[in-house]
């Protein structure tokens, strides 16, 4: 349920870039939908892309929780006594959290490192390296890929763009003979749905 949830949330998140958002500026002509767009960035929508994602796995992580205490306290045997009131409700909280929470709350805290670093190293550059959505993107994307079924993909979306980024230097640099700096800007969101898309076919 939350590979679809996370998926969704890129690729809608992607929609946004590509059709509705042109740098901080959303350019609508669609009646009706201007007035709820209109001044939105991609950097407050990834932000806001970003706590819904928390709140839904922080509550398909209870979801989780309860469904486990109903299956122990009423599947008979031995399993009662896993669930209050004969066994703390800490036990069943930690079944789920080393087998789902525990993989998001290391991606969440790897996300808000990595966001970190982005907006420190950007505001000591003048802004040189990133636009200011850039770091919420990979962010979101980073918290998003820390899905137990998917394992550490998060590390494998980090080092596929650190790639990107040294070969679109070099094409950039040694074959085009210019010296722009090459942006990641659009590949954020897609690299992220790639790692899924890959890592779905391996499961």
């Amino acid at each position: 349920m939350t590979e679809i949830f996370s998926l969704g949330v890129l690729v809608f998140l992607f929609i946004v870039q590509v059709v509705f958002v042109k740098r901080e500026t959303v350019n609508l002509h669609i009646k009706g939908i201007r007035r709820w767009f209109s001044g939105v960035g991609v950097k407050k929508i990834a932000l806001a892309g970003f706590l819904a994602s928390f709140l839904f796995i922080l509550f398909y992580y209870f979801f989780l929780v309860y469904r486990q205490y109903l299956a122990w306290r009423d599947g008979g045997g031995t399993t009662i006594y896993l669930v209050p009131p004969y066994q703390g409700a800490g036990y069943v909280l930690g079944y789920h959290f080393t087998r789902f929470a525990m993989y998001h709350l290391v991606s969440l805290m790897a996300a808000l490192v990595f966001t970190g670093l982005m907006i420190f190293f950007n505001k000591k550059r003048d802004y040189r390296f990133f636009y200011d959505e850039e770091p919420y993107l990979a962010g979101l994307s980073i918290f998003l890929l820390g899905n137990k079924e998917w394992g550490y993909a998060w590390i494998y979306y980090l080092v596929v763009l650190f790639g990107l980024s040294v070969i679109g230097s070099l094409v950039i640099s040694h074959w085009l003979k210019k010296s722009e700096r090459f942006s990641l800007y659009w590949l954020w969101i897609p690299t992220a749905i790639g790692v899924i898309l890959v890592q779905g076919l391996r499961i």
